[in-house]
């Protein structure tokens, strides 16, 4: 008798782009090539030429998120032909990364505040047909790539994705931004484009089986590599899905870092998912069993890649019937269109909101805020805080916002009014520039100038400005990297007396002390809303 299957629900994936895991950064063709090319092949020299250190002190708590390579030193030869795989099969996109950098040079040499027709003769052959030059205001010289034609070219290479499936403790799981992944006894690797039906096929069985002789049929359409048995992926066990939620009322579950699922008796909304598994001891957490079968709006505030993850976005992608997303700086090489993206991966509803643009839902509307910081100052247009309003709740998920500027808040207050409850991240001493975005520069900046740029959100007096501002009823810190079990990709390690712990607790107590629900995230956080009579909505431009 055939068995009928579901994929395990602790089993997880991990998007690939060359063996490496596929954030962003890597799905857009441009910084893919950048990322390769100043980021990868660097790094895996280096493991190569001290494989020791790399592995011994990459298993240092002290060394969380680090250009450390987490391989086993018994691999080195591994990953020597993966350098050799890169250089020989990707020879196109080191090319367009050299090109990128020769081209700024011209154009710091030769653009003079002058008509820059000449110079498009001079543009490298690489990029030839694929830029605009242009001026700031100011005429300093800068480039746009045509990044819609970008994803027509050879240079945006879904051949290279894979699905990888594993088994591994979420502690185990080595930082994203530092280490190629390699298959093993515990890993499968299927070389299939990430937008390719298997792959919505192979995520359905997280909820709806299919005979296990067909699934082990369809997967050995391609490629595999490593040795985990495929058997031991699927299980005959059903999920214990939760009903459908019908109360006339507003359900928000904080679903860890930064993540929300919204839901009324008509709407189910998530904000930047980013959703565990149940593969290791704790179980403070939604995992995918726990999520809806429909989900009418998916809301990303920016690209980084723990509020726009591409692991839990294709996971649900059969689920998902929109996506509202920021407007880009379409063609700035560190501002790559998240909608473009989202679309390459196969998702058929993307919508970009401008700033202070409105979606309507059958129960109320959402709008996208502007917010300002935590890209360490680089010009980055795709973020935007979701201000959602539900059967007359009002919710504002801040993520990341740095309140350089509290009259931007007084203005945006003047707008929507006073919030029921607002999330605000607190990130308030985040990463170095270079951390992030160092791969994308084409000329040296100084270490002055890397370590005063940063990622950071708001501290204690900055978001405090900001719940008082809005008048919120409750305050909730979130986004702030605590969950252990998001540890691969946040690659923070916290101490108690860490200063983003510190600023988020005096907020907390603050709050508290002025008798406003408050609570420093993490885990798991369900809070229930009675509707309210709909109030006057705000204005839209």
């Amino acid at each position: 008798m055939t068995r009928n299957v579901y994929l395990r629900s602790d089993v997880y994936f991990e998007p690939l782009f060359n063996k490496w895991y596929m954030w962003p950064h890597l799905l857009a063709p441009a910084p893919a090539a950048m990322q390769l090319s100043n980021h990868h092949l660097k790094l895996m020299k280096s493991f190569v030429a001290n494989a020791k250190i790399h592995a011994r002190s990459a298993k240092s708590k002290a060394m969380a998120g680090s250009s450390l390579v987490d391989v086993p030193v018994e691999r080195v030869d591994e990953v020597k032909r993966l350098i050799d795989k890169s250089v020989t099969e990707h020879a196109d996109l080191l090319e367009f990364a050299r090109a990128i950098k020769v081209l700024d040079e011209i154009l710091h040499a030769e653009a003079d505040g002058m008509s820059l027709e000449p110079l498009y003769a001079k543009i490298p052959d690489t990029l030839r047909g694929l830029i605009e030059l242009h001026y700031d205001l100011n005429n300093q010289p800068s480039f746009r790539l045509l990044e819609g034609l970008l994803y027509q070219s050879p240079f945006y290479k879904d051949q290279a994705q894979a699905v990888c499936l594993g088994v591994l403790k979420s502690a185990e799981r080595p930082f994203v931004l530092s280490t190629p992944r390699l298959p093993d006894e515990n890993h499968l690797h299927i070389n299939v484009p990430l937008n390719h039906p298997f792959v919505d096929t192979l995520f359905r069985l997280r909820d709806e089986p299919q005979p296990l002789r067909y699934v082990k049929q369809m997967m050995k359409e391609y490629e595999i590599e490593g040795s985990l048995d495929i058997d031991s992926l699927f299980t005959t066990k059903a999920p214990e899905k939760p009903p459908a939620y019908r109360r006339d009322a507003v359900k928000i579950r904080y679903l860890g870092h930064a993540g929300l699922l919204i839901e009324t008796d008509s709407s189910v909304l998530m904000v930047d998912p980013v959703i565990a598994y149940t593969n290791d001891d704790e179980l403070n957490k939604t995992t995918f069993d726990t999520i809806p079968d429909s989900i009418d709006i998916v809301m990303v505030t920016h690209t980084h890649m723990d509020h726009l993850c591409l692991e839990t976005l294709i996971q649900l992608k059969h689920k998902i019937k929109t996506v509202l997303v920021p407007k880009s700086n379409s063609g700035h090489l560190a501002d790559p269109s998240i909608k473009l993206m989202l679309r390459a991966l196969g998702f058929a509803n993307v919508v970009e909101m401008e700033d202070m643009e409105s979606h309507g839902l059958d129960d109320g509307y959402v709008l996208s805020l502007p917010f300002l910081g935590e890209h360490a100052d680089v010009s980055i247009r795709s973020k935007t805080a979701w201000f959602i309003e539900i059967k007359g709740q009002k919710i504002l998920a801040a993520a990341d916002s740095s309140n350089l500027d509290e009259h931007l808040y007084k203005r945006l207050h003047a707008i929507v009014g006073d919030v029921d409850v607002l999330f605000i991240g607190m990130e308030c001493t985040g990463g170095p520039l270079r951390w992030l975005y160092g791969p994308l520069l084409t000329r040296p900046i100084s270490r002055e100038q890397n370590e005063s740029r940063r990622f950071n959100g708001s501290d204690y007096k900055a978001a405090s400005y900001m719940a008082k501002t809005f008048n919120a009823d409750r305050v909730y810190v979130y986004a702030l990297g605590v969950e252990r079990w998001f540890g691969y990709f946040m690659g923070i390690s916290y101490n108690d007396d860490d200063i983003q712990l510190v600023e988020s607790r005096k907020l907390v107590d603050e709050c508290l002390a002025r008798h406003v629900e408050a609570e420093q995230l993490n885990g798991l956080k369900i809070l229930e809303l009675p509707a309210k009579r709909e109030r006057r909505k705000a204005t839209m431009f």
